[in-house]
């Protein structure tokens, strides 16, 4: 047998190195996590919760047929303790700053209160809105039910969407330049989607400057026009178009003095009538949007900024993904 042959039948050469398994990825050991932004967060949570808990309460109360008389000022309570959890969703990030506890927990634990909050509450409260609006009068909506599911849950799975897509788009949590958003962010699609219900369920005698302003057949409209409005809010938070970070557009730049005049005149038609003046706000920044996206569009072809683009979401969640 030749040498090379011999070698290779040789008992030692049988022997073969021992199969290594393959090891599974650690997962990580949660031992500490901020508590004091993480409350925060939760309060967020908390007042969503309750803002659907609200007409919850007042489907149950209702008399047959429901009176909208009835039931106006529970939707008003959860229209405004959606805002209260907006200033939390506001204030946790800059807290977990200050406090030195931005972690990955936070990052993740915001955005599923973002879910509940923005997403699920704003749809609950219209949806609900809209089935008594039509049992109470059926001449008022001549829509399918269905119409009013399928606009609620196009709102609640985009705004899903577009909290897991930042979650995935966003590059670094040291970004300072929060200039704008890539497509309308959740708390300003609820911030439409709750003016238009407060501004409905509003008294007669609180419209002080929106009954010179808007005629009466815009009242009556809002209801109708809901669901679309609604679905269409839903498809601006998974879109392109660039909306600018509010607070560091008003409050964090130089202005010019007829600028600050024209604030000082909306604060106080929000003190006489708060839901006009809230929905004049938020119309206006969801249109600030889909036109600078357009000129931008026609101008360079691209609706993204010059510069390194926008990854930075709302104070809520950038501060927190150290």
């Amino acid at each position: 047998m030749p040498a090379a042959r011999a070698a290779a039948y040789h008992p030692r050469a049988m022997v073969t190195s021992p199969v290594v398994p393959a090891q599974r990825p650690r997962l990580r050991d949660l031992r500490h996590v901020p508590v004091l932004p993480s409350l925060i967060t939760l309060g967020n949570v908390f007042f969503g919760f309750l803002a659907m808990a609200k007409v919850t309460d007042a489907a149950l109360a209702s008399g047959q047929p429901p009176q909208m008389a009835d039931i106006a000022e529970s939707f008003r309570d959860a229209v405004v303790l959606v805002f209260v959890a907006m200033v939390f969703d506001a204030i946790d990030g800059t807290v977990a700053r200050l406090t030195n506890q931005t972690t990955r927990f936070g990052a993740q634990l915001d955005s599923l209160a973002d879910v509940v909050t923005f997403g699920a509450a704003p749809a609950f409260i219209a949806k609900v809105l809209l089935e008594f609006a039509a049992r109470s009068d059926p001449q008022l909506l001549a829509l399918r039910p269905k119409m009013f599911y399928g606009a609620a849950v196009i709102y609640l799975l985009c705004a899903a969407l577009r909290l897991a897509r930042f979650n995935v788009e966003t590059a670094s949590p040291d970004v300072e330049d929060h200039r704008e958003f890539r497509g309308l962010p959740s708390p300003a699609a609820a911030a439409v989607v709750c003016s238009l219900v407060a501004f409905y369920c509003a008294p007669p005698d609180e419209h002080t400057f929106s009954r010179f302003v808007i005629p009466d057949g815009i009242h009556r409209a809002i209801l109708p026009a809901l669901p679309v409005a609604v679905t269409l809010l839903g498809l601006l938070m998974v879109s392109r178009f660039p909306y600018p970070h509010l607070v560091n557009s008003v409050f964090r730049r130089r202005h010019s003095f007829p600028y600050l005049a024209s604030l000082v005149i909306l604060v106080v038609i929000a003190a006489v009538e708060w839901q006009f003046a809230l929905l004049v706000l938020t119309l206006c920044y969801v249109l600030s949007g889909i036109v600078l996206g357009a000129y931008r569009l026609l101008l360079r072809g691209t609706m993204e900024p010059p510069g390194p683009p926008p990854d930075v979401e709302a104070d809520g969640l950038e501060g927190r993904l150290n």
